[in-house]
């Protein structure tokens, strides 16, 4: 716990908490600006909630911008070290490299969970605001579907994690920060150009952009994706684990 608040504490300096908070507001008021941008457009019909479409458009806005701020985080926290060559001080603290090697990755998956935690709670709140501002798009009349945002959630996180291992080993691997963020960015944008191809569920990258236009009931082929996950997941934990404890010298 000490080595977890301890790696909290060098984010104090950098560009990284304030990355978390401004990247999860973007997308809810990119959202509030293009509702109120055109109002005839976005009043739904009689009978019809608003945030049927209103959380469509939020989720996608999840899909593209999450995987970004996925990498750029990434990089922020292992940059902190390569940038001060404190590795090999950090290697001679009375500690062991799986303990540095794991405090660091919960420090990203948290960071993680915050981001969206923050932007979920900004996208409603934006929502929200359109209903009191504007009282046609009927947002105050019927309930935010929480549970359909949790379980979106809940599906999201499990797909990129793959990448966040893949990211993590990659980036205390390759000290360019510009390098290994270009590696993260071409295997994103591979993974959107490419999302239609019947076998692009075995690009790790991938994975995120399998949920655009996410709705209630996961298609057939997301067990499958998953699944794979599940195997990219334990396979690039236990590479870079072990790169890391055992070869890996800063």
């Amino acid at each position: 716990m000490k080595l977890f608040y301890a790696e909290f504490i060098k984010l104090k300096n950098t560009f990284a908490l304030w990355l978390t908070l401004l990247g999860a507001l973007f997308i809810p008021l990119i959202l509030f600006g293009t509702y109120m941008s055109d109002v005839k457009a976005f009043v739904p019909g009689k009978g019809i909630s608003p945030w049927d479409d209103f959380l469509v458009r939020m989720l996608n806005g999840c899909c593209f911008f999450s995987t970004g701020f996925v990498l750029l985080i990434i990089g922020l926290i292992i940059q902190i070290e390569h940038k001060a060559n404190a590795w090999k001080h950090l290697f001679s603290l009375p500690v062991s490299k799986g303990r540095i090697y794991i405090g660091k990755l919960m420090v990203i998956l948290t960071m993680v969970l915050v981001f969206f935690a923050f932007y979920i709670s900004f996208s409603v709140a934006s929502g929200v605001a359109l209903g009191y501002v504007i009282p046609d798009f009927g947002f105050l009349q019927f309930p935010v579907p929480t549970l359909h945002l949790f379980r979106f959630v809940t599906e999201f996180f499990i797909s990129i994690l793959p990448t966040v291992f893949l990211q993590y080993w990659l980036s205390f691997r390759i000290k360019s920060l510009i390098i290994s963020l270009g590696i993260g960015l071409g295997g994103l944008m591979m993974g959107l150009l490419l999302k239609s191809w019947e076998h692009i569920i075995y690009l790790p990258y991938a994975a995120p952009f399998q949920m655009l236009n996410y709705k209630e009931g996961s298609p057939a082929n997301f067990q499958n994706l998953y699944l794979l996950n599940a195997v990219y997941t334990i396979l690039f934990l236990s590479l870079s684990y072990k790169y890391f404890t055992k070869r890996f010298r800063g």
